[in-house]
């Protein structure tokens, strides 16, 4: 995230714009166990974590607020995690999450993590880590049927 001039960050443009694409159902370590996207139960985010890895001193007080939302080729954008504001002092937060099963969207074509953040650009220019786990429930009967 680049840092912002004074007017940005009166006027508030974080710059996060879209997330991160996930391909779930075809990930390689489904694939190598002969999971395919039909044999998946649910899927729910189990924790996301943000930690800010530079500059050493910054911290998540320029977000008032941060949503992550899910999104898929004809289905409705569900919030995933939610967050803010932040304590000064805080560079690594863990969000808020919603008990949404993800399934339906990790099985889709394309899933995106988009996101709605309020707030003002850093000072200077920050790197952000996330780090999502996801909890996986898969389908065994159908599993051992296809062998």
């Amino acid at each position: 995230m680049e840092g912002g001039s004074l007017i940005e960050q009166w006027v508030g443009d974080l710059g996060f714009g879209g997330f991160l694409n996930l391909d779930i159902s075809n990930h390689e370590s489904l694939a190598n166990q002969g999971i395919k996207p039909e044999q998946i139960d649910s899927v729910r985010l189990a924790e996301m974590r943000l930690e800010i890895t530079s500059p050493d001193a910054q911290d998540f007080t320029f977000i008032e607020s941060l949503e992550f939302l899910a999104e898929a080729p004809e289905l409705e954008q569900k919030l995933v995690a939610f967050g803010g504001p932040f304590r000064e002092g805080e560079s690594v937060i863990i969000l808020d999450r919603t008990d949404l099963d993800l399934a339906p969207y990790a099985t889709a074509e394309t899933m995106s993590i988009t996101t709605n953040v309020t707030g003002r650009r850093p000072p200077q220019d920050t790197t952000i880590k996330a780090f999502l786990r996801l909890d996986v429930d898969v389908n065994v009967t159908g599993l051992l049927s296809s062998l």
